[in-house]
């Protein structure tokens, strides 16, 4: 390394004013959430476990019982994802390939996308980059996007994921599945804390990919159209290797 060149394990990702200031304000909203929810769930999960002790051989209080902590184990997982989303880790950033992280996170989630029986066909850049990336943090957005892309891919159906690096120097990489064009009122706020379409979903996912993306100094969009959607990802320039 000569003395010009950056230390991309120590850069700091540089995050429009304005970006930031949404990502804190969300983040403020979702840690307040998860603090007021958590007292009253546990309290609801430890009545109806009492409940379940005190009442034997009813059927019926035992089904609702069980229904009840179903719920409360819901709203936990809600509550753990809000806390995730709301008081992160800061980010701490190594050289990493970004294209070998979505390696490593197609590889993870092989079973799901075999249950499927979907396809990703992975394109590289033909001049692989290096980028600074929190390697953990990062792998958590890349596999939010795959689920996103997943649940609305067709059965058997397949998904590609093209990366570049422009002549910027920017790390830009794009996953398209072949699923129905996304409403233009529910596009615009895909990004948004708790937004979600699909029933049982918290609308966390996405959020937290976006605010990951934002951190590193990069971005996250999302394209619809008739042949497909499209989630891009892009990060700050990088250094390319053969």
């Amino acid at each position: 390394m000569t003395a010009a060149e950056p230390d991309l394990a120590t850069e700091v990702p540089r995050v429009a004013p304005a970006d930031r200031q949404r990502s804190r304000t969300a983040q403020a909203i979702a840690a307040g959430l998860a603090h007021e929810l958590r007292n009253p769930v546990f309290a609801i999960a430890s009545a109806a476990r009492l409940l379940r002790y005190r009442v034997i051989d009813d059927p019926v209080i035992e089904k609702n019982v069980g229904r009840i902590l179903r719920e409360a184990e819901r709203l936990n997982a809600l509550i753990s994802a809000l806390v995730e989303y709301g008081s992160p880790e800061p980010i701490r950033p190594v050289s990493a390939d970004p294209d070998e992280l979505w390696s490593e996170v197609l590889r993870a989630e092989r079973g799901v996308l075999e249950s499927k029986a979907l396809i990703v066909h992975h394109t590289p850049p033909a001049s692989r980059a290096t980028c600074a990336i929190d390697t953990d943090q990062w792998v958590r957005a890349c596999s939010q996007i795959l689920a996103n892309a997943i649940d609305a891919a067709p059965e058997g159906s397949d998904l590609t994921l093209v990366s570049t690096v422009l002549p910027t120097g920017e790390w830009r990489s794009a996953l398209t599945n072949g699923g129905p064009p996304i409403p233009a009122d529910t596009l615009d706020h895909a990004f948004d804390l708790l937004v979600s379409t699909k029933p049982g979903h918290a609308g966390i996912g996405l959020a937290l990919a976006s605010r990951i993306a934002t951190e590193h100094g990069g971005t996250i969009t999302l394209q619809s159209g008739a042949d497909g959607n499209t989630a891009t990802l892009t990060l700050p320039a990088t250094r390319a290797h053969g």
